[in-house]
């Protein structure tokens, strides 16, 4: 298929890794056949799990990037059913619904459940209602939208406030007023914050207690200040790191990767919450690097200015995280299931802030005991698996990093989507499983582990017996010479002789270094006790050896993987002819227990299992 591929479309297709950035189809066809040949002509046939991982990651992102390009061609709903049943052993992630409604617990509807606790309370407080608020900040809201200008209410010239809020953020707090002749200004209605007003807010929606929290610094700082001295210092010690970088962007000597935080805080507001300290300079050479420093002691929330402190939180403590997840909810998701820690302290944290006993016991309650291992199945009904799917995964930003690939069910049925992961996120642990193997399959599989675990072991065994050093020597010298001069004289050795000769084949033999015998694939091993002297009784073994090579390379060959009942017990009788010449009558009782095994992969995992109970 690749051949034709190659001729009639045209598509280049390389022998070598692409880059990983390279998601052509040239590039997606190339890992394939990388991968096939690097696998199949493994001679051992055993990877180990980091190649084991690698290769089923990266088929498994050619195999749904190449879907992508036709899957709207497939018309019929059975073909369709077939293909993504198929490929849903190649999808990355596994979106359990459980797993999902625990952490929308955790992430939406606990955290809004908590700050609608805390704005109430400040409210009660302030002894205001929340549009009172609202109105009172109008002004220096309007100023931090990402799209503003100067308006009639500005006393001074115009400056923009960082961090900023999008378009959609406003919109969700105010509303433009219809009557035209409330107000009169010559910024024009859209430039001034005159012709808002407050909407009618639900502040047990997410979106929008985090706007009040990380945008009005009053409900902020009231809030924070209910912590003790000491923990805000703890807390800017434990996120010193995350600070350092919001406000410098040089690798310092803590860091794993290149810093990729948004830059906020300015370096007078760094020498504010931290002060260096009288030691050694930083290892690498940095300087003034974030080990230098240290959190100041005895520092007041109330004396830092508002904008300063919304800063703070919007990289640090326990808004930061729930900031995260609004940000980007599915990469969140996919961090919560490996770590539900950092989600379950932030809650926490936030709601030792509230004064009532009754809901914080409530809600201690509720995060403590949110076990998606253990969830309700009455619960996880609750969700609504795609429409989540089709909301956090819509609109992604264009990124020239790869990106990718999983399958998700949407209202249209299963289809392939992109997602941006960084690259050195760790993604979810998840179980690859080989199942429903059909007869063919698992034909195809006993011959290679034949091949693999028994066959090579006796043509082993065969040329340690045959070809000593001296032999071997010999034997690659008369290679050598025959090589040498019919390239020089021109000749052509013939397909079958081209073949066994690969380049890599030729730089074994021809090395100086012939004793390490596994290094050796069972084609070249055959190849060489082939080519040795004539003695007595070669012929017929000499033909089993040609039996054992046709075999093998009918098998690596193979483009489908597949033998049918038929070729499959042509095969192993061959095989066990040949291997009754070679290595004696115990190989035939091998073979034949090998040739009766249904399901030759469930027998790896069985084995595999009771190896790993043994060891424990």
């Amino acid at each position: 298929m690749i051949y034709i591929l190659r001729t009639l479309e045209i598509i280049k297709v390389g022998e070598v890794y692409p880059f990983p950035f390279d998601t052509s189809k040239s590039a997606m066809l190339s890992r394939i056949t990388y991968i096939r040949n690097e696998t199949i002509q493994n001679f051992d046939g055993k990877l180990s799990d980091d190649q084991f991982n690698q290769y089923w990651d990266d088929i498994g992102q050619a195999v749904l990037t190449l879907v992508t390009w036709h899957i709207q061609d497939i018309q019929d709903d059975e073909d369709k059913t077939q293909l993504f049943g198929n490929l849903l052993r190649l999808n990355p992630i596994k979106i359990d619904k459980k797993i999902l409604c625990s952490f929308i617990h955790m992430s939406e509807t606990y955290p809004a459940l908590i700050l609608e606790q805390l704005i109430s309370e400040y409210c009660k407080f302030k002894d205001m209602e929340i549009a009172e608020i609202l109105l009172e900040e109008k002004h220096k809201l309007f100023h931090k939208r990402i799209k503003t200008e100067s308006c009639c209410k500005c006393t001074n010239s115009f400056v923009k406030e960082i961090p900023e809020i999008s378009e959609k953020q406003w919109e969700a707090l105010y509303e433009m007023i219809e009557d035209n002749n409330s107000h009169f200004c010559k910024s024009g209605p859209n430039k001034c914050s005159e012709r808002f007003v407050p909407k009618t807010i639900k502040t047990c929606d997410l979106s929008v207690t985090m706007i009040l929290f990380l945008h009005i610094p009053d409900i902020l700082s009231h809030t924070i200040n209910r912590s003790c001295i000491n923990e805000f210092y703890t807390l800017l010690e434990k996120n010193k790191h995350t600070i350092y970088h919001s406000m410098e962007k040089e690798k310092c000597c803590a860091c794993n990767k290149d810093p990729t935080e948004k830059l906020l805080i300015k370096k007078e507001e760094w020498n504010r919450l931290f002060q260096k300290e009288n030691r050694k300079p930083c290892q690498t050479g940095t300087k003034d690097c974030c080990c230098e420093y240290s959190a100041r002691r005895g520092l007041e929330i109330l004396n830092l200015e508002g904008t300063f402190l919304s800063k703070i939180f919007h990289v640090a403590g326990p808004i930061s995280i729930l900031n995260k997840v609004w940000q980007d909810a599915f990469l969140q998701f996919l961090n919560w299931t490996i770590d539900d820690q950092p989600l379950r302290e932030a809650l926490t944290e936030l709601l030792n802030k509230s004064t009532d006993k009754t809901f914080y016991n409530d809600m201690l309650k509720r995060i403590s005991q949110c076990n998606f291992s253990e969830l309700d199945e009455t619960l996880a009904k609750q969700v609504e698996l795609r429409g989540w799917c089709s909301k956090h995964l819509r609109n992604k930003k264009a990124s020239t990093e790869p990106q990718l690939k999983i399958l998700v069910f949407g209202k249209d049925g299963w289809k392939v989507e992109s997602v941006h992961v960084p690259k050195d996120f760790p993604l979810p642990k998840r179980t690859r499983e080989l199942q429903n193997v059909t007869v063919m399959e698992n034909n195809f599989i006993v011959v290679m582990y034949g091949l693999t675990n028994i066959v090579y072991s006796v043509v082993e065994n065969e040329f340690n017996t045959h070809c000593p050093d001296s032999v071997l020597k010999e034997i690659c010298s008369g290679i050598y010479k025959d090589f040498f001069k019919d390239s020089c004289n021109g000749k052509d050795k013939g397909q079958k002789e081209r073949i066994l000769l690969s380049q890599k084949q030729r730089e074994q033999i021809f090395s100086l270094e012939l004793k390490d015998s596994k290094k050796f694939d069972l084609e070249l091993m055959i190849f060489l006790l082939k080519r040795r002297p004539t003695y007595e009784g070669k012929n017929d073994y000499d033909f089993q050896l040609e039996t054992i090579d046709n075999i093998n390379r009918q098998i690596i060959q193979s483009s489908s993987g597949a033998l049918d009942e038929a070729k499959f017990k042509e095969i192993m009788e061959d095989l066990t002819k040949a291997l009754v010449h070679l290595g004696g009558k115990v190989y035939e009782k091998k073979l034949l227990h090998l040739q009766h095994v249904r399901n030759i992969l469930g027998l790896f995992i069985l084995v595999h299992a009771i190896f790993k109970s043994v060891m424990i």
